[in-house]
């Protein structure tokens, strides 16, 4: 096996040869991509350079990979995004994702589509120099480009990621300043690897709708502790124009891209882009955000079923006298109006330092009461990053109304530390089996209650669990495994409880299972556990939930599958406080 990129990296000095191996990523200044990831050799190189996630435009849906991919049409997508200032504020990066390409030449090099690009390449990527941005383009194992449709199956994963890893060494061994992204799709058995490349597609393309988001954002769960600088998670293209997506619909996905420190990329005709998706590229403060130094992702914190989703992040420096500066991102953008998006963000002491994340699922506005110490605090001062506004000190709980699918970003600074909790673990061996569950074991140290069925059909309960000194609620950890990849089943849950058919084009499963926690016989609590990786042994730990539990040691908790089978169980955890603590 042998790559060659010597040559071609660069086309402003070389032309090039590439012998293929199946995939290759070819980038003549900033990006480019394949549908593959490493599996194999993690122990290696770090990443290639290319320290910040990737800003710009991709070619695919305004122009697909057959004959409308033209470079008069491209050249005038190019012009656009020099026009409404869009290169100037970071989208730099031109990405011609398929369309380009014509097999190879005899000697290994590939061969441009001359229907396409008529005097090759190089005139086009000087023309776009010439508008403050870079070429990149896209490929992928065969013959054909098109990156948003081949997805990396398990049992090609071997040859393929072998490849993928000869043409990354290849294009680290040219020096070339390369950002390098590859596409899995959720799919490879050990994401680990994938932290080679810049950026690694945790799932298969994200569509215009609310419950794509839902399905992407739940497939982070298990990757975002991964990411690092140089090495992002990519959460696909972001969802811009005439779309089924509102306009606050549209602003939390940005926010949430952006706080992920997934690369903003979008495909969509600039000849239809509308002035409030423009100025809501342009805010500086999601940028900010994205760009970070630290180049750390938010990870997933505390669900609440049905309502809100809290998730955070470090930044870089920033500290104050509680050690850290934050930033808050709860997902309520819908007050936002354009002018608001306009208004620059003030400057603020020092970088951003976390980003908590909180999601409303509710369909419509409604009043969110966050209690700060889901995110680790006692007290903090907010500031709002889309516009800058000093929201002031808060103590224990901050309460906003939030526009339904809405998103609220702020940077919290100046925090003090609420105390950690202590919880008495329950592990699934003191569990009883009901109905189809069975205890399996998962690793040699570690067993899980599994085959749970749906509706009634098995489920597992832990009995004699303390309560608090007082009738209420109690902080509970539930550590589970959830490797229910998206399928093409036909329906789905709303997190209304709706059922919808979905057509074919559109992924049903939004990784998650709906499960409902009954309380002593009579309390149901509705939870929904997002995937925790992709294999049945990657274990989520520290689910939490709030549950009405009685004081005493006496308290039953039942947990089963809604419309269908159930996580696998690996222990429940209560809180005690420090009156309890043994």
């Amino acid at each position: 096996m042998r790559v060659k990129m010597s040559k071609f990296l660069n086309i402003y000095r070389h032309t090039c040869i590439v012998h293929w191996v199946g995939l290759a990523v070819f980038i003549f200044s900033t990006i480019g991509s394949t549908n593959q990831s490493p599996t194999n050799a993690v122990a290696r190189r770090g990443p290639p350079p290319g320290p910040k996630p990737a800003m710009g435009w991709n070619s695919f849906w305004p122009f697909g990979c057959g004959k409308h991919v033209k470079e008069h049409k491209l050249r005038e997508q190019a012009d656009l995004l020099a026009e409404k200032g869009l290169n100037t504020a970071g989208y730099s990066t031109f990405i011609v994702e398929c369309g380009w390409e014509d097999w190879v030449n005899e000697d290994g090099s590939p061969k441009h589509m001359k229907k396409a690009f008529k005097d090759g390449l190089r005139p086009f990527s000087d023309y776009l120099s010439t508008k403050g941005l870079h070429l990149g383009l896209s490929s992928w194992a065969g013959c054909g480009v098109a990156y948003p449709e081949v997805l990396q199956y398990p049992d090609q994963a071997t040859p393929l990621n072998n490849r993928y890893i000869a043409m990354e060494d290849a294009i680290r061994d040219s020096g070339a300043k390369v950002f390098y992204s590859t596409g899995q799709w959720g799919t490879a058995p050990d994401s680990k690897n994938q932290l080679r490349a810049n950026s690694w597609k945790i799932a298969d393309d994200t569509r215009d709708n609310w419950y794509s988001f839902i399905k992407t954002l739940n497939e982070l769960v298990p990757v975002a502790s991964k990411t690092r600088l140089g090495s992002f998670a990519d959460l696909g293209f972001l969802q811009l124009g005439d779309n089924k997506l509102t306009g606050t619909e549209k602003l939390t996905q940005f926010a949430f891209w952006a706080a992920a420190k997934s690369p903003l990329i979008f495909s969509t005709d600039l000849w239809k882009l509308d002035q409030f998706s423009i100025d809501m590229l342009k805010n500086p403060g999601p940028i900010a955000v994205n760009q970070d130094d630290l180049g750390k992702s938010i990870t997933f914190k505390r669900r609440y079923s049905l309502d809100k989703d809290i998730w955070s992040g470090p930044l870089s420096d920033g500290s104050t006298v509680a050690g850290k500066n934050h930033v808050f991102f709860e997902l309520d953008l819908g007050k936002l109006s354009s002018d608001d998006l306009q208004r620059s963000l003030i400057s603020f002491d020092g970088y951003l330092c976390l980003i908590p994340v909180i999601i409303n699922w509710e369909d419509n506005t409604s009043q969110k009461v966050i209690n700060l110490a889901d995110l680790g605090f006692a007290s903090a001062h907010l500031y709002e990053v889309w516009t800058g506004r000093d929201l002031g000190p808060v103590k224990g709980t901050y309460t906003t109304t939030v526009g339904g699918h809405g998103a609220l970003f702020l940077k919290l600074t100046e925090t003090t530390p609420a105390p950690k909790p202590k919880f008495k673990r329950f592990p699934a061996e003191m569990a009883d089996a009901m109905g189809t569950a069975r205890l399996k074991e998962v690793t040699p140290k570690l067993k899980a209650m599994s085959q749970i069925g749906p509706d009634g059909k098995g489920g597992v309960r832990w009995s004699n669990i303390p309560g608090g000194q007082t009738e209420g609620d109690v902080l509970v950890s539930i550590d589970y495994i959830n490797a229910y990849l998206p399928d093409n089943t036909k329906y789905y849950y709303k997190p209304s409880w709706e059922i919808v058919s979905v057509g074919t084009h559109e992924d049903p499963n939004l990784a998650f299972r709906r499960t409902v926690i009954t309380v002593n016989d009579t309390k149901k609590v509705i939870v929904d556990f997002p995937i925790s990786g992709l294999l049945w042994e990657d274990v989520h730990e520290g689910f939490l939930v709030s549950l009405p539990l009685l004081p005493g040691d006496s308290n039953k908790i039942l947990i089963e599958g809604v419309g269908d089978w159930a996580p696998d169980f690996v222990s429940l955890s209560v809180e005690q406080k420090p009156e309890q603590a043994s």
